[in-house]
């Protein structure tokens, strides 16, 4: 099981507990579970540091020559994390992402008539192709 965490920039502490933090650690009960995350702001940032603490199977794809953000690998498993770099943009990265993924935690709440977010688009990508998500 390939899990796939990723969601909006802006969201609340309070909001990645509610959507987030339960399926995590209900898939951390599962043997052969491992996360893909990204380095962006909010839901990414927050995936990270909680999983730091708990697994080695998490890969972290980033746009560029290095992540913008990654937590503290000292006396943590992110150490251990694969980190995947040189995505051009955001969407080759998660395109990436989703192909590599057979489930995925996701919670949209930013996108409206007028709008549709990153992580709505995505969310759209994975049920296309049939990812299973976790909720």
């Amino acid at each position: 099981m390939k899990i796939y965490i990723f969601g909006n920039g802006n969201i609340k502490y309070e909001d990645f507990e509610k959507w987030y933090l339960t399926h995590i650690r209900t898939s951390l009960e599962q043997k052969e579970v491992s996360f893909i995350i990204c380095d962006f702001r909010g839901t990414d940032t927050l995936v990270m540091e909680y999983l730091k603490t708990k697994t080695h199977r998490v890969t972290v794809l980033h746009i560029g020559k290095r992540p913008r953000y990654f937590p503290d690998t000292f006396k943590t498993e992110a150490g251990k994390w694969e980190v995947k770099g040189g995505f051009h943009n955001d969407a080759e990265r998660d395109e990436f992402a989703i192909q590599a993924c057979t489930h995925f935690i996701a919670k949209d709440f930013n996108s409206d008539e007028n709008r549709k977010s990153g992580t709505l688009r995505n969310i759209e990508r994975c049920l296309a192709l049939e990812k299973i998500q976790i909720t």
